[in-house]
């Protein structure tokens, strides 16, 4: 084996909780490519059925589409997200949402962000599984 800059290990991006990844997959970095992958197959539908609820005004049907979106954030390491995903669903359930829109604005915004970082991150994780092969 070499020691050349090939041979380094995997540096997720800040906006991944690295830690959590390579815990949750042992440095399995052939399955957290995959897991990407699947991921992101599943994020846009997911992320549109989170619009088109918001715009329905149904808070319960809001609620379930940003608690189905949730899991796939912690599978790919975006925790701090997801902890805002989880606050967001607490908030649905109050009898008064004064802040909703402006909630909403910040979530969604932070939900459109992470799919970019993700399809990112996805590529350089499929370059560096390549060329560890």
């Amino acid at each position: 084996m070499s020691s050349g800059p090939d041979n380094k290990e995997f540096v997720f991006n800040a906006h991944f909780n690295s830690q959590y990844i390579n815990e949750l997959y042992d440095g399995d970095f052939a399955l957290i490519e995959e897991t990407f992958a699947d991921v992101l197959h599943e994020y846009g539908p997911l992320l549109q059925n989170v619009m088109v609820c918001y715009r329905s005004g149904d808070i319960p049907a809001l609620k379930s589409a940003v608690h189905k979106i949730k899991p796939l954030l912690g599978y790919v390491g975006i925790t701090t997200l997801q902890a805002e995903c989880q606050e967001f669903e607490n908030n649905c359930q109050l009898d008064s949402f004064p802040s909703l829109h402006d909630d909403f604005a910040a979530l969604s915004a932070g939900l459109a962000t992470a799919k970019s970082q993700i399809e990112e991150e996805k590529k350089r994780l499929t370059d560096f599984v390549l060329r560890t092969m």
